[in-house]
């Protein structure tokens, strides 16, 4: 190819390959390439632009290659294609005559005739064809003049094609075709090919019709109607058509049955030769009546199906028009209304026998839907008719077993056509009643129709009886509280369920003496009514949970189960103590009273009733002799304890106004790193008497004297400024950890107190983190939730303390700002065993890395398990010094001398 050619003329289909070869062979710049795939229109391309070189891959006819070249003498072509097709072809056909039947003025003309059409000799060879013809093909009509035309159509519409030139030419029956065709342009249409025989020519003629659009509406009107077909058919209906001779031309299956034939049988018939004589002209004469008057005909009738049964039918006939408006037949729809009907003709004979009945009557139908009641079922119920009329029965029932019900009543109809048995119904102001119920099953003969008859006899007053027996069964009628029979079964439950859980209970024997001179003062009613009034009181110091009972006639006994350690006891025995002690005013009476309490801890003071109860008991005689103390347990040496923890409570807001806590710092190993990423702060009491104390000692107190936030807020800002002197010092603390409990994450004003500690001391957020214990993400209280999310927000961190215990940490991750899982020596030195521990804690660490947070932990004393620990790196190196909680000062010299790495 020259090197100055830029402009390329290129037919055929291999265009890829001629855009790779050009820029090879020009010299200068890529070439303009112009790509067609058919030659159809090449000479006025040729004409319009100058192109340097023409190549050519489809085939040409010589005459048309000749005018080429005569035409464009300097432009380079290049043929591909071995094939020359041309004029001359013609003379191959073996009809001559077929040849000779096409003049230039019918080839001339083929042009004018936008139908694609061609002429063929007998023998399956093109003549003659117009563009449209050949254009469909990709071709001109020279190219495909002596082609055999079965080898341009598709191979099943080729070989009936085949078969029908080798047919009896004398055959004057038209051939028609249909075939789907590839246009050059890619697309796909259908086409219907007509084909004759030109005996005189002895040649064929044919067109190519396309029907692609045709099929495509026959297809949307086809799957329009088998759509409509199919909805008539699933309708319980009749549903027929009929012309203007009122014979049918269609129906669905329900007609179908009705009739008691298919719809071939049924169709061109009219209704005196389907139905009896009578039934035929009722028929005939509303089908005259919707055509002449052109109106709509709506009405009840009886109608006698196939099998000599009657129906009542609610028909309804509309005419059909046409887009003019002419009447061309009518369209008809009757619904079976027979049931309905002999419902309520039933029903008006049974209000006259039910209405003045006493008990509550009312029936339904097979669905359970009322049809009708009694004035006694409206009365009982509470509803109205109007309420009560069309609701099904089982929306009355109680939640708790109306499915067994309704199933325990079908059974019973099918087994014995009744049912009877006590049942519970909700009264319109949601009462429940209590019934005996019986219910019928009522058929209607040859109808084959039936209903449910549903019969209430009302036991509510009895069943308010039965409750109140056994309400005072479980309760001492004077007081509403539990009585003994009802304080052994609580316990025993309570018993096993601690037993489960692992938990402990407490149990208090109460004795409060005093009530006998009101009573030989004021009367037995006064006395009550001081007995009620202690009740009372009672209730209010227990919890919802707890368990209260009267035992005898001073004597009371109150059960707290998972009790978290004596000192909770201790405290609520002492505030019945003040409750109950001195003189007492209640309900304008003052009452000497006197207390005596005796504590028993479940199981350490006994594992069953008997021994809980008998323990508690002889604590309370202890009590009575021995007034050193509101109380006494069981165990001497805890009534001991308890009284000196309690005295405690006292000193501690002395503690807090004299300043007397202050924070100590431990240091938080990460088990992974192992080094020093935190430290962590813990309180301590230096108490002028006793010296310093340790928090097991004080916290509870002041958690439940409501000291706690208090508290905790002043030992954070100690912390908090702690920070400070460290951050201004160099010292890299990493963090400070905070324990920060249920009582501070439940304050409104948590937010705002930690913000204006930041704000006056000028720390930063993200120097913190909160120790929280792992139960409190489970916790449903708003203001705890909200308070997490805050802290949060604010860039404080999380650490999990006593983590595996729940799992509900686990939902609250993406949505916290969680750190740490710190695992203390508790959980370390309680694993039970090599292999157990060595699962427990690696368990715990793939948690932790595949949630991208660092497992922390104390230092640990040596221990049987350290060998377990060391070999798998869960902690501080052995040689690491253990280290016990530490003042400030102590602090910032052990973090200087253990630098962060």
């Amino acid at each position: 190819m020259s090197s100055q050619v830029s402009k390329v003329l290129y037919i055929g289909n291999n265009v890829q390959l001629v855009k790779a070869l050009l820029p090879i062979n020009a010299a200068s710049g890529a070439a303009n390439l112009t790509h067609c795939h058919c030659v159809n229109g090449l000479e006025e391309m040729l004409q319009e632009q100058d192109f340097d070189y023409f190549i050519c891959e489809v085939p040409i006819s010589g005459v048309l290659k000749e005018r080429i070249k005569q035409l464009y003498p300097v432009l380079e072509c290049i043929y591909l294609s071995s094939q020359e097709e041309d004029n001359a072809t013609s003379a191959c056909f073996t009809d001559a005559k077929a040849k000779d039947c096409i003049s230039d003025e019918i080839k001339s003309t083929l042009n004018c005739i936008s139908i694609p059409i061609y002429y063929k000799s007998n023998d399956g060879f093109i003549i003659a064809c117009n563009s449209y013809f050949s254009n469909i093909f990709g071709y001109s009509p020279d190219v495909l003049v002596g082609k055999e035309l079965s080898t341009l159509l598709p191979d099943g519409t080729a070989a009936q094609l085949i078969k029908s030139d080798t047919a009896d030419v004398k055959s004057n029956q038209p051939l028609m075709l249909e075939c789907n065709i590839e246009e050059c342009c890619g697309e796909k249409r259908e086409f219907l090919l007509r084909e004759e025989v030109d005996v005189g020519c002895n040649m064929r003629v044919g067109m190519l019709f396309d029907i692609s659009e045709m099929n495509a509406v026959k297809a949307t009107i086809e799957k329009e109607r088998l759509m409509l077909r199919a909805t008539a058919d699933l309708s319980e209906d009749l549903i027929f058509f009929k012309d203007l001779d009122s014979r049918f031309i269609g129906c669905n299956k329900q007609f179908e049955k009705f009739v008691g034939c298919s719809e071939a049988e049924i169709i061109g018939k009219a209704d005196d030769e389907l139905f009896e004589i009578n039934q035929a002209r009722m028929c005939q004469a509303q089908d005259a009546q919707v055509m002449s008057n052109n109106e709509t005909y709506a009405n009840n009738e009886y109608l006698t199906y196939n099998n000599g049964e009657k129906h009542f039918i609610f028909m309804q006939k509309v005419p059909l028009r046409d887009k003019h408006g002419e009447v061309q037949g009518l369209f008809a729809i009757g619904r079976d209304i027979t049931e309905q009907s002999i419902i309520e003709k039933q029903l008006r004979l049974a209000n006259v026998v039910f209405e003045n009945s006493r008990d509550g009557i009312l029936v339904t139908d097979n669905t359970g839907v009322v049809i009708t009641a009694n004035d006694a079922c409206f009365s009982v119920s509470g509803y109205s008719k109007e309420e009560l009329i069309d609701v099904n029965i089982t929306s009355f029932a109680d939640g708790f077993d109306s499915c067994t019900l309704f199933d325990d009543i079908e059974v019973g109809i099918k087994k014995e056509g009744k049912w009877q048995g006590n049942v519970r119904f909700y009264t319109k102001m949601g009462y429940l009643g209590y019934f005996w119920l019986e219910v019928n099953e009522v058929k209607h003969g040859s109808d084959n129709m039936n209903n449910r008859v549903f019969v209430f006899t009302d036991l509510t007053q009895n069943k308010d009886y039965e409750a109140k027996i056994q309400y005072l069964s479980k309760h001492d009628s004077l007081t509403g509280l539990n009585n003994r029979i009802a304080l052994f079964t609580h316990l025993e439950k309570a018993i096993a369920r601690a037993n489960h859980k692992q938990t402990a209970i407490g149990v208090l024997h109460i004795e409060i003496k005093g009530i006998k001179a009101v009573n030989e003062r004021y009367g037995h009613n006064k006395g009550d009514v001081i007995f009620r009034g202690i009740a009372k009181r009672l209730k209010e110091l227990a919890s919802d949970k707890d368990i209260i009972a009267r035992i005898s006639d001073d004597q009371f006994a109150l059960v707290i189960e998972e009790l978290e350690n004596e000192q909770v006891v201790a405290l609520i025995a002492r505030q019945i103590t003040q409750q109950f002690s001195g003189t007492v005013t209640m309900e304008g009476i003052a009452v000497n009273l006197t207390t005596s309490i005796g504590i028993s801890i479940c199981p350490d003071d006994g594992s069953d009733v008997d021994s809980i109860l008998s323990n508690a008991e002889n604590a309370m005689y202890r009590s009575k002799n021995d007034k050193s103390s509101a109380y006494h347990f069981y165990t001497n040496e805890l009534t001991i304890n308890s009284t000196n923890q309690l005295a405690l409570e006292n000193e501690l807001k002395v503690a807090l106004n004299e300043n007397q806590f202050d924070v100590y710092y431990q240091p938080q190993f990460d088990l992974n790193k192992r080094q020093i990423v935190a430290v962590e702060c813990v309180l301590r009491w230096h108490h002028p008497e006793h010296g310093t104390l340790l928090p097991e000692r004080f916290l509870m107190l002041a958690e439940q004297s409501g000291l706690m936030v208090e508290l905790s807020m002043k030992m954070f800002t100690k912390a908090v400024e702690q920070a400070v002197k460290w951050h201004h010092a160099g010292i890299n603390f990493g963090r400070i950890a905070f324990n920060i409990s249920k009582a501070e994450l439940s304050q409104l004003s948590l937010i705002a107190s930690i913000q204006k500690i930041f704000l006056d001391t000028g720390a930063k957020a993200n120097w913190f983190e909160f120790e929280i214990d792992e139960a409190l993400f489970s916790n449903d209280l708003y203001t705890v939730q909200e308070n997490l999310l805050n802290l949060s927000r604010l860039g404080i961190s999380f650490t999990v303390d006593g983590f595996g215990a729940e799992r509900s940490v686990l939902y609250c991750i993406d949505k916290l700002n969680i750190d740490k899982f710190k695992i203390s020596k508790h959980f370390i030195q309680g694993v039970p065993g090599y292999l157990a521990g060595e699962a427990m804690l690696k368990s715990v660490f793939v948690l932790a890395n595949s949630l991208g947070i660092d497992v922390v932990g104390d230092t640990i004393d040596n221990d049987p398990r350290e060998q377990l620990i060391n070999d798998h790196q869960f902690i501080a190196d052995k040689n690491q010094p253990t280290k016990e909680a530490m003042s400030a000062s102590e602090a910032t010299f052990y973090l200087r001398c253990h630098k962060r790495k």
